[in-house]
């Protein structure tokens, strides 16, 4: 459209870009900062005196605008030349953590970003009007007399600088007041299943953990047109989560995880005009998770009660009949096949892999060895190692190649058949099961299979959770997974003597004997007489504590901090690898990269900076894992990883979060110290004397010092007083 054919009266908009050899490149630079109502005026007008004197202290002659009467504003920069838009996104992302009224959107869209120019109408009235100049000022300002694009990278570079030395902090989206519940999900009644907190303070239903369902699944995985309203669809899937026992946490999971979750992809992209989709930063899609969580459980809390909440019998999903009959013909082929040097890892391996496919609802899985040497209780060579063997021998499949660039791991799902290869530790994996060992009923409407020893119902999640959390004791590490095993017999059978733990778990007598002896050793495992025999019975201790008495307690929440690296350092690699292969022009044209350690502020992805290099130009990969390792909060995980280890939870390197760890409370300030008083107030304990009261670290210290304080201050008297004498 022309300009003599635009209308006065009504708002206008005008590009951004200049669309050159099929690159575009930003000739204006809009800052806009909006003021959705008369009370942010004062916020726009602070935000944009900011951006304007930023802008001036790199040669760059900022042109203000009142954008109408509601009092935001805009801040005109102008390149005759053009600037990349990289550049432009990073100006974009770093002033948007320095001025939260500014809007981004006009400048991460260059093909569709528009702005209204100044002169043009506002749709409640009134015009934009320039501030500080006159209509032929700001054409030369923005055109003839503009800055050339290195000073806006100078401007980036600033921005960023200073954006940095403002952190934003992590905190937890606050879930909206009881009273603010929609009156939709209001009108379903009273709450009639209890609400409770999540370790990371979120909302969620308390009732037993159990895979999704069927119908869950399919919605989840449905795939929408662009004609659709994809907000719409993201209550349904939520609300199954919330039904299902499932915390945010797994919820968001689910949701970073584009390829099994299409139907939220409101939650990772946004609709632009042109009716593209752009990626949302991580921050963006958490806030907007925690809000539609929050609804979901809340309208999960207010339906009405189904058998399954309670534990009772539910509809088996084929995944359920699936994973029962893996571990029906595991035991089928014997305790030897995993009493075998290897068998230990084999087993965990298949059962983490049971895990996955419960969560997941589908038995074609991501066969990711770090995630899968985590939950094994095994480093990821030796999970690599036991999928390969799990695959020859034939109990499982590839269905698809992993693909490194796209970070995407193998996918397998359950093998029915496979060619025996010539290997002399090959072991036919097992699919007919024999008349002795029954199987799993495949009804849909069949009971969980209970009884005897060694069938236990293991599509039951809560069984599978348990056996996770078995294997992953950090006291095997120094016992022994084949220990570990020898423990589980313990508790499966009843009342076991040593001859009946040795048939079950198909080792000999005398190494069944060592087991026990180090079981016994470390209190783990207990005998008694029963009927003139030795029995055996698991004791109360923890494993937990049996690991920090062997020194080995920790390691695997360091494997699992170390896999969440080791995932970061790889998408950052990949990102290099696919700069290095663009053409020099192309490089040119999206302008300098930030350095290694330039801080990733909100909206900017982590693989546009350079990776780090050696003096000779080869890539420091130890250094990028330090960077990295910082930047996600490898710490705070660490942390979130050993407190799930310590109260005996199941650690998913996936589900680790920088913040999920309990912070201690904030201690009751002490006064300060008493010098006068040679004993302790609190206990009366004389000098030097253990205080026998107040427990905690911390007390001790303080009495320790009080007490120090005490003596220091009797000396010093006492030799006052040889001196007066």
């Amino acid at each position: 459209m022309s300009v003599d054919e635009v209308d006065p009266a009504r708002p206008v908009a005008m590009y951004l870009t200049r669309r050159h050899r099929g690159v575009h490149r930003y000739v204006l630079i809009p800052l806009d900062l909006d003021a959705k109502h008369r009370a942010d005026a004062q916020q726009a007008a602070t935000d944009a005196e900011l951006l304007a004197a930023a802008a001036a202290a790199e040669d760059i002659e900022p042109v203000p605008a009142r954008s109408g009467p509601t009092g935001g504003r805009h801040v005109w920069l102008g390149c005759a030349e053009g600037v990349s838009s990289t550049v432009v996104q990073r100006i974009a992302r770093a002033a948007r953590v320095l001025c939260p009224s500014l809007d981004i959107s006009p400048l991460v869209n260059p093909k569709s970003g528009a702005v209204r120019p100044p002169g043009a109408a506002h749709r409640f009235g009134g015009h934009s009007e320039l501030i500080a100049h006159s209509d032929d000022q700001a054409v030369t300002a923005l055109g003839a007399a503009s800055a050339p694009a290195e000073a806006f990278e100078r401007l980036a570079v600033r921005l960023e600088a200073m954006a940095a030395g403002r952190p934003v902090e992590q905190q937890p989206e606050a879930a909206p007041e009881a009273g603010a519940v929609p009156p939709s999900i209001a009108a379903r009644g009273p709450v009639v299943r209890p609400v409770e907190q999540d370790a990371t303070g979120a909302p969620k239903l308390a009732v037993p953990w159990r895979p999704l369902g069927e119908r869950a699944v399919r919605s989840l995985r449905r795939k929408l047109s662009e004609r659709q309203n994809h907000s719409d669809w993201a209550h349904a899937p939520a609300r199954a989560m919330a039904l299902a026992g499932w915390t945010q946490t797994e919820g968001l999971a689910v949701v970073r995880d584009a390829e099994s979750s299409p139907a939220l992809e409101w939650l990772r992209t946004e609709r632009q005009a042109d009716g593209t989709r752009t990626p949302r930063d991580a921050e963006q899609t958490a806030r907007l998770w925690a809000r539609v969580w929050w609804l979901a459980v809340q309208d999960a809390a207010r339906m009405p009660h189904r058998p399954q909440d309670d534990g009772g019998r539910h509809e088996r999903t084929d995944v359920e009949g699936a994973v029962s009959d893996l571990f029906a013909r595991m035991r089928a082929a014997g305790p030897a096949r995993w009493a075998r040097e290897s068998g230990p890892a084999d087993a965990a391996v298949l059962a983490a892999l049971a895990w996955l496919m419960l969560s997941a609802a589908t038995t074609d899985v991501s066969a990711n060895v770090r995630r899968l040497g985590v939950l094994a209780g095994y480093s990821h060579q030796t999970a690599a190692l036991a999928l390969w063997r799990l695959i020859r021998d034939g109990w499982l499949t590839v269905t698809a190649e992993a693909d490194r660039r796209a970070g995407q791991a193998r996918r397998v799902t359950l093998a029915t058949v496979h060619e025996c290869p010539d290997h002399e530790g090959h072991r036919c994996a097992i699919y007919d099961v024999s008349a002795v060992h029954a199987g799993s009923d495949r009804r849909r409407n069949a009971a969980a299979p209970s009884g005897p020893p060694g069938a236990h119902p293991a599509d039951a999640p809560a069984y599978l959770r348990a056996l996770i959390v078995h294997q992953q004791a950090d006291v095997w590490h120094a016992l022994g997974h084949h220990a570990a095993r020898t423990l589980q017999a313990v508790r499966d059978l009843p009342r076991p003597t040593l001859g009946a733990l040795a048939e079950a778990t198909g080792y000999s007598t005398p190494t069944t004997a060592g087991h026990l002896q180090d079981l016994q050793n470390l209190r783990l495992v207990t005998p008694s007489r029963y009927r003139g025999c030795t029995v055996y019975r698991v004791t109360s201790r923890p494993l937990y504590e049996a690991a920090q008495e062997t020194g080995t307690a920790g390691r695997l929440a360091t494997l699992a901090a170390q896999a969440r690296v080791d995932q970061a350092r790889h998408l950052w690699w990949t990102a290099e690898e696919e700069w290095s292969a663009l053409p020099r022009a192309e490089k040119r044209a999206r302008g300098l990269r930030p350095g290694p350690d330039q801080q990733v502020i909100p909206g900017m992805a982590p693989g546009s900076r350079a990776y780090p290099r050696r003096p000779d130009g080869r890539p420091d990969h130890a250094a990028a894992r330090r960077i990295e390792a910082e930047r996600i909060g490898a710490a705070g995980m660490l942390a979130h990883a050993q407190q799930l280890a310590q109260a005996g939870n199941l650690i998913d390197p996936p589900h680790l979060s920088a913040t999920g760890a309990d912070q201690p409370p904030p201690g009751r300030r002490r006064g300060p110290v008493l010098p006068a008083h040679h004993r302790c107030p609190h206990c009366h304990a004389e000098a030097g004397e253990r205080c026998v009261t107040w427990r905690g670290e911390l007390t001790a210290r303080w009495h320790a010092a009080r007490r120090t304080a005490a003596e220091e201050a009797a000396g010093a008297t006492r030799g006052q007083h040889r001196r007066s004498a």
